[in-house]
């Protein structure tokens, strides 16, 4: 295929192209200028005979204004694995967007193997057409890099910046996240969407048995699992935290929250099922034929979920009897704050990563929700299937995520009193953390209203 027809058929085209595009790109932007954020603060030396201030950029013992969560070699890898972990609900996003439309697509795809394309040439205009969209994100991640050093390295007061003044190594770091940016986004496009095939029918995904995703989501349940269990060992040990056994730790918990989510959502779906409405019935069976996307978000919820339980338990531990002096509170509530916020930005795109899925949602069933619209269901009625569909995926995640975020911490622990304390706050934290989700799911099912009415319209009936 030549170069030309390859890039006149990756176009989009659309409208709904168009906005895929935008999405895909602009969140492999705000995930590469975390990385590059990342890994500005990574570069950052210090002299261990000079009681922690800084060499190299800031020779003399200058630190540049920034934060002791950043000048300090023992908070600094926190700062660094805080900045990649808040790129997962960001590529979370980006795989959504990557997976919208995918009825329609598919169709064209296969007009393409209609009309005498091989299933390589499919593959590699899906390849393409996401590798793009992500390549145009790579090269926007710099100007990403420099707004986030803007707000958190220049505008924040001496003393609390978060991200050193940039280097030129930031441009080679640049480079290496904008080709790492076209190649995984043209690797994941040619996997999601190049498995189509012709049928005189009409259009189908190329059947299997699963018995290889189940392989692959066991086998990432098990590895998670012995990440998990061997950091907290090393924990417990009372060798101290070091940066390869947190790493470890962090990793596994991220394993078996994405290969759980949709075990998690799935089940959640059968239970709804068994209830007996007519409510329960239609938004359990959806979660149940289709978990997988509501599965990465339950699984970006869940880790958020964790992260506020921990911090719940630290922070009531600050205010007990043993806790640090009321000078030292500040700079503890400071650091837990800023993590707090991370965990915020998290769930509201955790929670627009839903919106995007419910959208898509909606569009490929048009025919059968036009079709109980014509037998007499309201609007209102799909409306509250919708959010209790969304509510049943993201409000039980976030629970399961803070309660065992909140044991793990309380055994860490080790003290009775810190336990009591800390699993009480735990539990507030718990609460309202799912009060929140709920209502980021109620507001973002409000934007979809003209969408579902769009939907209801009784053209649909004609739709295949």
């Amino acid at each position: 295929m030549r170069r030309a027809t390859l890039a006149l058929l990756a176009r989009p085209v659309s409208g709904a192209d168009r906005a895929r595009f935008l999405l895909i790109s602009g969140s492999t932007a705000v995930a590469g200028g975390l990385l590059i954020a990342g890994a500005r603060v990574a570069q950052l030396t210090m002299d261990s005979n000079s009681g922690g201030t800084f060499v190299g950029p800031f020779a003399g013992g200058r630190t540049g204004g920034l934060a002791p969560y950043v000048t300090q070699a023992g908070l600094r890898p926190g700062v660094v694995l805080g900045a990649v972990l808040l790129t997962v609900p960001v590529l979370a996003l980006a795989v959504q967007a990557l997976r919208a439309g995918s009825v329609a697509r598919e169709r064209r795809l296969a007009s393409l193997r209609l009309a005498g394309a091989t299933p390589g040439d499919v593959r590699t205009v899906a390849g393409v057409e996401a590798g793009l969209a992500a390549a145009v994100g790579g090269l926007l991640a710099g100007p990403i890099y420099g707004l986030l050093w803007l707000v958190l390295g220049v505008v924040l007061p001496s003393g609390s910046r978060l991200v050193p003044t940039p280097t030129p190594v930031d441009l080679a770091v640049w480079a290496g996240v904008a080709a790492a940016s076209a190649l995984s986004g043209g690797i994941a496009g040619a996997l999601v969407q190049g498995n189509v095939v012709a049928d005189p029918l009409g259009v189908r995904r190329r059947a299997g048995d699963g018995s290889q995703a189940r392989w692959v989501n066991r086998g990432a349940l098990m590895v998670g699992a012995l990440l998990l269990v061997g950091g907290w060992l090393a924990l417990s040990s009372g060798g101290g935290i070091e940066l390869v056994v947190l790493a470890a730790g962090i990793l596994g918990i991220l394993l078996l929250a994405f290969a759980g989510g949709s075990r998690l959502v799935r089940r959640r779906g059968r239970r709804l099922q068994r209830r007996g409405t007519a409510e329960d019935l239609l938004a359990g069976a959806r979660l149940a034929a289709e978990p997988r996307a509501p599965g990465r978000v339950a699984a970006v919820l869940t880790v958020c979920g964790f992260a506020l339980g921990l911090e719940a338990v630290i922070v009531t531990g600050l205010f007990g009897q043993d806790g640090p002096r009321a000078e030292d509170l500040g700079f503890y509530l400071t650091g837990f704050g800023m993590a707090g916020v991370g965990v915020l930005l998290a769930v509201v795109i955790a929670v627009l990563t839903l919106l995007v899925g419910a959208a898509d949602q909606l569009l490929d069933a048009r025919r059968p929700l036009a079709s109980l619209a014509a037998l007499g269901v309201d609007r209102a009625t799909l409306e509250r299937v919708l959010r209790r569909q969304q509510s049943a995926a993201a409000v039980p995640s976030v629970l399961v995520g803070t309660a065992l975020g909140g044991l793990a911490a309380a055994a860490l622990a080790g003290d009775d009193a810190t336990l009591g304390a800390g699993l009480l706050g735990c539990g507030l934290a718990a609460l309202v953390a799912a009060a929140a989700v709920s209502a980021a799911v109620r507001a973002a099912t409000r934007l979809l209203r003209s969408r579902l009415t769009a939907v209801l319209d009784p053209e649909n009936l004609r739709v295949a």
